[in-house]
């Protein structure tokens, strides 16, 4: 997940307004939030680059969609839903690197660290978006997700265990198995990174269609708002 030039940095503003209107519906904030967001993150690359921005307009748009009753309940609820898409999007990339590891002539123990090394950063990403935004924000959204990022840098988030697991798991799986090789200069290990962005987001897309539709067959009639 390299950080390189937004390949879908024009939907950001619509994507901020879906999010907005998401919210202020206050319908399903979470599982809505969740879905918008992943269908942003499986257009184009998915990479760190990406993934900040599109994060950063998500907690914008709930930011600006909590007001009124229930304010700090709805944007607590929309940062859940921006959480679980991010633990997909982690999901997303140890399928893509597992697809790319099994070209042990192409992806070398260094791509295989690089990749491990970009997931360890979507935690730490997702909570300074969340301080980030708040300087810009109303004193009640402020102060919601400062105390979000307070309690995730304490009791840890989401994405935070997914990325470790994985992390974990990848190691154990490929370590040994790939090469210490290291790949043919810059542009050797920026197509491997590039390539694994692109197949990131074509599985995430893939997750995110199982995800929608496990959703839509199994509703829960009474899932809290």
């Amino acid at each position: 997940m390299s950080t390189v030039k937004s390949d879908t940095s024009h939907h950001c503003d619509n994507l901020e307004g879906s999010i907005k209107e998401a919210v202020e519906a206050d319908k399903d904030i979470r599982e809505t939030v969740r879905c918008i967001t992943l269908k942003a993150l499986s257009e184009g690359k998915l990479d760190l680059n990406e993934i900040t921005q599109i994060a950063g307009r998500v907690v914008k748009g709930a930011g600006l969609g909590a007001h009124g009753r229930n304010s700090q309940d709805k944007l607590v609820k929309a940062v859940a839903g921006l959480d679980d898409a991010l633990c997909s999007a982690a999901e997303a990339c140890k399928l893509a690197v597992e697809e790319a590891s099994s070209h042990v002539n192409t992806f070398s123990k260094q791509d295989l660290d690089r990749a491990i090394n970009d997931l360890s950063e979507l935690e730490a990403m997702f909570l300074d978006t969340l301080k980030e935004v708040a300087k810009k924000a109303n004193e009640t959204v402020s102060d919601t997700l400062n105390d979000l990022v307070r309690h995730g840098r304490v009791s840890g988030t989401a994405v935070g265990q997914k990325t470790t697991e994985i992390a974990t798991l990848l190691n154990q799986q490929f370590s040994e198995r790939l090469s210490d090789t290291v790949s043919a200069g810059v542009d050797s290990a920026a197509k491997v990174t590039s390539n694994l962005a692109y197949a990131a987001a074509g599985f995430l897309d893939a997750l995110g269609q199982k995800l929608n539709q496990k959703s839509t067959s199994n509703p829960a009639p009474n899932k809290s708002k």
